[in-house]
């Protein structure tokens, strides 16, 4: 005989059948999940811990001129521009602002930007790596990226591209009286001609 419950309702006896257990698949969807928003909650911390350090001043480095040269052909090959022995104007800015290299904990990219002087489209370009690292070494690597864009392609960019900080700490090369500039393009087309170009760069030394 089936009971009546207090609502009114017939009841029904509960079966309780047997847990699935998840497969291989899903439980290596669950592992990626969890690296994924363990990455991401690093970068939030490294980059809430930039925004809370004290700021002891900036350090400009405009209209830095280049060429990029007609007929690079495109391709997965970066074409790099060296600019060996460049100042760091470090003793400029340590007297301005009354301080020392023992008080700057860290040197970190803040903005840059590339300007075609002759308004070229620089459409052409799809990726762009700026990288420094200490004069006189065979080259910069990928660890010494200071500035960095991707997949231009997909937006017209028109004659100046706006590069993103990464969160290298530049102290080390910075920190120097001359320091090697790498200026890396990955190629979506052929370049055109010769354009003359200049870059702008702004680091922020912080305690």
């Amino acid at each position: 005989m089936q009971r009546i419950a207090s609502t009114g309702r017939i009841g029904r006896t509960r079966v309780d059948h047997p847990k699935r257990k998840p497969d291989c698949w899903q439980q290596g969807i669950l592992k990626n999940l969890r690296v994924v928003a363990a990455a991401m909650m690093l970068l939030a911390l490294a980059a809430c811990q930039k925004d809370q350090r004290e700021r002891i001043f900036e350090m400009d480095y405009p209209n830095i001129p280049f060429s990029i040269p007609a007929g690079l052909s495109p391709g997965p090959i970066p074409r790099a521009l060296v600019l060996d022995d460049f100042s760091s104007n470090l003793r400029y800015y340590l007297t301005t602002y009354s301080t020392d290299t023992s008080a700057i904990g860290a040197i970190l990219p803040l903005s840059a930007n590339i300007r075609a002087l002759d308004d070229t489209d620089l459409d052409f370009i799809q990726e762009v790596s700026v990288r420094i690292c200490p004069q006189g070494s065979k080259g910069c690597t990928p660890a010494d990226e200071v500035f960095y864009i991707n997949d231009l392609q997909r937006n017209r960019i028109g004659a100046q591209i706006r590069l993103l900080p990464t969160l290298v700490n530049a102290k080390r090369n910075l920190s120097k009286e001359r320091f090697k500039l790498e200026i890396w393009f990955y190629l979506y087309d052929l370049s055109p001609y010769a354009i003359p170009c200049r870059l702008d760069m702004r680091f922020e030394a912080v305690r």
